[in-house]
């Protein structure tokens, strides 16, 4: 399955989908700038037309240096703030991207609880939205929401919602991300080797690529951009598939780091370059190497 649109010769950037990603901190102890930057370049890298980050004023002029082709909107530190913010951004976007660097504070809770919540735009969660979510406790309100956890997110989002902690055998990981679909409401995309992507009704599909070279700090932010820029272009296509949207990108994610892999072996990548590869990825059927 491929999952991406195909694109018109005469296309401009307003046809592709505009992606909005949620993240960044400037906390007491920690300052989260790469992660929010590395899911906005991965957006922009799958060929979404525009990116907008939503990031606490005092981080985000950093933010966008590392990814100046995107747009920025500060997001205020109070709840009603943030949520007033990504409520009016979400309106006019294609898809949203939530929790890379978010931190877990009461603005974050409210404004995931909020995504969930109201109509709106396909969503992906990531990194502190998943966390937030599990202790939210409580299925998805609305459709199109994909959650990306790795192994100890997932944990944290089993015992909220009462499914099977994912094994380490294909069989056992395969399983719990279908019950968590399940009890979710979500599409999961449970990563790890042999990632595995799970819908409410039942579908599964294990991807038969990735190997040791994605394990490197920032990976799970360029599947997170990746994600959400084949969703808007989905959106701005008029074709959404969100379950074929998270295995396009988990597949793109994968063989941009076969082809990094090829070129240098299999460790010291950085997940930057890892984006700067998802252009060549995008796209492939699945026959094609």
């Amino acid at each position: 399955m491929n999952g991406v649109p195909e694109r018109p010769a005469a296309g401009h950037k307003g046809m592709f989908g505009m992606v909005t990603v949620v993240g960044g901190q400037d906390g007491v102890e920690d300052v989260m700038i790469g992660a929010p930057a590395l899911a906005a370049e991965a957006a922009l890298r799958s060929g979404c037309g525009r990116v907008l980050v939503v990031s606490p004023r005092s981080v985000l002029s950093h933010v966008l240096a590392c990814c100046p082709s995107a747009t920025g909107r500060p997001l205020p530190g109070d709840a009603a703030g943030a949520v007033a913010t990504v409520q009016a951004v979400q309106a006019s976007v294609q898809s949203v991207a939530a929790g890379p660097g978010l931190g877990r504070g009461e603005a974050a809770r409210a404004l995931v609880a909020t995504l969930l919540e109201r109509p709106g735009p396909p969503l992906v969660l990531d990194a502190d939205a998943l966390h937030v979510f599990a202790d939210r406790c409580m299925p998805a309100a609305r459709e199109g929401v994909v959650l990306t956890p790795h192994p100890g997110e997932f944990a944290a989002l089993a015992t909220a919602f009462g499914v099977p902690a994912a094994g380490d055998d294909r069989e056992a990981r395969e399983s719990a991300a279908g019950a968590l679909a399940a009890a979710t409401r979500c599409i999961v995309v449970l990563k790890g080797h042999g990632t595995v992507v799970a819908g409410p009704g039942g579908r599964v599909w294990v991807c038969p690529l990735g190997g040791v070279e994605l394990a490197v700090p920032g990976s799970g932010d360029v599947l997170t951009g990746v994600t959400a820029g084949v969703l808007a272009q989905q959106v701005a296509a008029g074709c959404l598939d969100a379950f074929a949207a998270a295995c396009a990108a988990v597949t793109a994610h994968a063989r941009a780091g076969a082809s990094w892999r090829r070129e240098h072996g299999d460790r010291g990548m950085l997940a930057r370059e890892l984006a700067d590869r998802i252009p060549q990825a995008v796209g492939f059927t699945d026959g094609e190497v």
